[in-house]
């Protein structure tokens, strides 16, 4: 029996994922969405979307994401979200809903009617790559390049420590059925806005290393955005830059929000485990990328985070 596509009619039915959705929970819902148009059941796409979806993902159908849900749907289906809370606007309606099916690859999700979860997955695209195999689905072009992206981001180009065996048997499927690996790719990582390459010159010169815990630390402003008029979901790459510092084993960058709490975002490039880290936040992740949400402060931040890091050492 699966999970997931024995479990859809055409009754009414959201898709959604996580508040500010990345390019997993783009991916994942947006294949989704493409399946069951091709099946001709009935479907809304829409998120809880502070601001505009990164231009670096806009080669997603975007256009299927509808900007506002009804009231109420018999079915919600979730990718990527381990936390009713991280639907944001959408949580009422999915907790309301008669069934919620999360589909993920995070730890021990804390809602859902039905659960498709592996927690050792690189991407939740992998796990629905899973599910749309063992039912005989056939994988489109378009399809295929939504289950890529998911895979491309989440394993940070096939370089963190998830990518397996399995990821690249995947990624080599999907291309055999039109996913533009290069593109893609190319659009993710190899296409930003002037504006944010000036704000990251910015941000590598307020890096901070602590050799101690091989931690490494930077952060961006509210101001920033003014200031390089930019939009925070351009600035995503950013972690990316901080993680390169050879003499660090985790990198944490510090995104200031309009009412000066914190998102922080982790990137840990050995066996440290960066979402127990996050999760003395309350925020969460996965081993080796991780995110949180916080009103201290960035001094109260880094001493958290340096003393969780030596209690792993």
């Amino acid at each position: 029996m699966n999970k997931l596509f024995d479990n859809i009619n055409n009754s009414s039915n959201l898709i959604t994922g996580h508040i500010n959705p990345d390019g997993d929970a783009l991916g994942s819902a947006l294949a989704f969405k493409l399946i069951l148009d091709s099946k001709g059941i009935d479907s809304d796409v829409c998120f809880d979307i502070k601001g505009n979806i990164p231009s670096n993902l806009n080669h997603l159908p975007i256009n299927l994401i509808s900007k506002n849900a009804k009231d109420k749907y018999e079915n919600v289906f979730v990718f990527d979200c381990g936390n009713s809370q991280r639907l944001g606007v959408l949580e009422d309606i999915a907790l309301n809903s008669k069934n919620i099916v999360v589909v993920d690859h995070h730890i021990d999700p804390s809602f859902g009617d039905i659960q498709v979860i592996d927690p050792t997955a690189a991407s939740t695209t992998q796990v629905l790559y899973r599910e749309i195999i063992s039912s005989d689905i056939e994988i489109d072009k378009n399809i295929a390049n939504c289950l890529m992206t998911g895979l491309i981001t989440d394993t940070g180009r096939f370089q963190y420590s998830n990518t397996d065996y399995e990821v690249f048997q995947i990624a080599s499927k999907l291309m055999v059925s039109g996913a533009e690996l290069t593109s893609i790719s190319d659009n993710i990582y190899g296409s930003i806005p002037m504006n944010a390459i000036k704000l990251q010159s910015e941000v590598l010169n307020r890096i901070e290393l602590f050799d101690d815990e091989e931690l490494v630390i930077s952060y961006v402003l509210h101001e920033d955005y003014k200031k390089y008029n930019i939009e925070s979901s351009e600035i995503d790459f950013l972690i990316d830059s901080i993680r390169l510092v050879k003499e660090s084993k985790v990198a944490l960058l510090l995104k200031e929000q309009e009412d000066k709490s914190f998102k922080g975002s982790l990137r840990s490039r050995t066996n440290l485990d960066v979402q127990q880290i996050a999760s003395l936040f309350g925020g969460g992740g996965h081993k080796a990328a991780s995110g949180f949400s916080t009103t201290l402060s960035m001094e109260e931040i880094t001493t958290k985070v340096k003393n969780a890091i030596r209690s792993q050492t």
